[in-house]
């Protein structure tokens, strides 16, 4: 009998641990309210010290580089603001450039307040017809403030200079920042690309790391081998880790492209060690997936945890029409779907979209997932993943206190999609709009 009672009482524990790794509270603080920008937020970091970062629309034009500090908000850039920095001008009206215009997000930040972001350099009124074209890529920290890492003209390793960049870069602890540069290439690709500002070839993008000095060194460049053959033909979307991992989304020369540039050639996910320099094979175009009977199409999102750990978005559907979009989780060589368009969720609603833009998917060093979804019945949410269990954080209809959310829709998309960031104390930074109007930026703390 005390033998069935230990095991009854054991069950017992069991249960009530799961239903706590299912069923998550929160307090929410409002960090930053809309009526004080143009729009929108882009909320992109907050650190293990609850310092916030974000990139959102200025009501003097164009967007701004925000830092949240004990509660204060500093601004590190601002679209009008000269950039100050000695690179090559490519707009057509040079006396718009070098003047900061518009962030190329996410923007990112470490836990010593180090900040990376990619920046254009033409103002506010000009938009060239190449996107990241003349954009620059800078570091900032309270120590140095704002300096140039990357501009039009800057050498660029393997020959020739960098002209622009492209959305998604990377700073860990250690300072360095991975970036897409973009490059000159005569090599063949397999979609049409623009042609190279001085000289022969076509605009390509590569992944490129600057150290705190300044050295600037290839990850990898269009052009370099791939796995299992072939070539990349660009490779973009950096996360990387203090190991000197990096994840990228990148296309290879022999996989099928039938678009008119490299955004519609379907990507597929690596992961590059930081020791041994092997790129490996996370998620190809064409490969098996995690769900029987499905293929990979396409990826998206990407983030990369001090441990190795990589969670992605990516697409089933066969034309990557995002009608079976999924969650994944990447660790050790193996790869798993946290959650996929059609499956039922915690708070008993059925996926119908997850985002695959900026950055609507989010990990800490624990390995804690949070993405942003949109369901069948039209309310937007956002969820954890923590040991393999789900929880819905908030939805349309949660009371924040701050205001009732109607949606989560920070780039005006129909659907969820603000960007989320979550730190190592389980803290998530998100954004929403509410049913009396306004908005805010806010922290769901679990209590």
């Amino acid at each position: 009998m005390r033998t069935l009672r230990r095991l009854l009482l054991a069950v017992l524990a069991v249960m009530i641990l799961s239903s706590m790794a299912v069923a998550q509270h929160y307090t929410f603080t409002s960090i930053a309210n809309l009526s004080d920008y143009n729009g929108y937020f882009e909320p992109a970091t907050i650190n293990n010290h609850g310092d916030v970062l974000f990139a959102p629309a200025m009501k003097t034009g164009g967007e701004g580089v925000l830092l949240m500090h004990h509660g204060r908000i500093t601004t590190i850039a601002e679209g009008g603001w000269l950039t100050h920095d000695n690179g090559l001008c490519l707009s057509p009206t040079p006396l718009t450039c070098p003047v900061f215009g518009y962030t190329y997000s996410p923007v990112q930040m470490n836990a010593h307040d180090d900040v990376a972001f990619i920046m254009s350099r033409d103002g506010i009124n000009y938009f060239p017809p190449t996107i990241a074209i003349n954009a620059g890529v800078y570091r900032y920290s309270p120590h140095t403030g704002v300096i140039p890492v990357m501009v039009p003209g800057t050498p660029a390793p393997g020959g020739g200079f960098f002209w622009g960049s492209h959305f998604l870069l990377s700073i860990p602890n250690n300072g360095n920042v991975y970036f897409v540069g973009m490059v000159c290439t005569t090599a063949t690709l397999s979609y049409p690309a623009e042609a190279c500002p001085e000289g022969p070839g076509v605009l390509v993008r590569g992944v490129y790391k600057a150290d705190p000095r300044g050295n600037i060194t290839a990850v990898v460049r269009p052009g370099d081998a791939a796995p299992g053959g072939s070539y990349f033909d660009v490779a973009y979307l950096p996360s990387a880790n203090e190991r000197g991992d990096v994840a990228f989304a990148g296309h290879i020369y022999s996989d099928q492209c039938i678009a008119d540039s490299f955004w519609g050639c379907w990507r597929s996910m690596f992961l590059k060690d930081g020791q041994s320099g092997r790129i490996d094979v996370v998620a190809r175009n064409g490969a098996p997936a995690p769900r029987p009977g499905k293929n990979y199409t396409d990826v998206g999102t990407t983030t990369l945890n001090s441990v190795g750990d990589l969670a992605f978005m990516a697409d089933f559907s066969p034309t990557n029409d995002f009608s079976d979009d999924a969650v994944l989780f990447h660790r050790h060589g193996k790869t798993m779907v946290i959650a996929e368009v059609g499956d039922s969720m915690p708070d008993g609603g059925t996926l119908a979209f997850v985002g695959t833009g900026g950055q609507n998917i989010a990990m800490n060093n624990l390995g804690d997932i949070v993405f942003d979804a949109t369901l069948k019945d039209g309310s937007q949410a956002i969820y954890l993943w923590r040991h393999g269990h789900l929880s819905l954080v908030v939805k349309t209809g949660t009371d924040t206190r701050a205001g009732v959310i109607s949606d989560l829709d920070d780039g005006g998309a129909g659907w969820a999609s603000t960007q989320i960031s979550i730190n190592d104390w389980g803290q998530i930074l998100f954004m929403a709009h509410f049913q009396g109007g306004g908005g805010a930026m806010l922290v769901a703390t679990p209590r």
